[in-house]
């Protein structure tokens, strides 16, 4: 397994009592809103970075950019990691270690269409997630 990084875009995260996290609202790369400025409540963005076991981070930092401002940086040192992977001898035979963030922008406001780009960071190597683009519907499309 080669490290890799990727982001999903939703209206809200949970996790629920059982262990389980619930994605609801899942949005792709294109969200359309009616006009500009626009208010979007809340808007959910999960970030996960992998590795092998045998290659772990030794760095992790999640980075989320609302058109140029950064709204979201959250570092890990070596030693939060490490804590992170403790319970891998739960697994049998792991494969790699995953490490997320859960970023809520809430309310996010919009003057403009916008780009929401999101990336980490892994022992100084830039990995570019999936981007989410907020522009206004055409003309006629129905948003509910």
């Amino acid at each position: 397994m080669n490290r890799y990084a990727y982001s999903i875009f939703c209206d809200d995260i949970r996790n629920e009592i059982n262990g389980k996290t619930s994605l609801i609202g899942v949005v792709g790369s294109l969200l359309y809103v009616n006009t500009f400025p626009s208010v979007i409540p809340k808007l959910c963005v999960l970030i996960t970075a992998a590795t092998d076991h045998d290659k772990p981070f030794k760095s992790l930092s999640f980075n989320v950019h609302v058109g140029e401002e950064q709204v979201f940086d959250a570092a890990l040192g070596e030693a939060e990691i490490q804590q992170m992977s403790q319970g891998k001898h739960l697994i049998e035979d792991p494969k790699g270690f995953a490490a997320q963030a859960v970023v809520v922008l809430s309310p996010l406001s919009l003057l403009t269409p916008t780009k929401i780009k999101v990336s980490v960071t892994a022992d100084g190597e830039k990995i570019e997630c999936a981007s989410l683009q907020i522009s206004q519907a055409p003309e006629g499309t129905l948003l509910i």
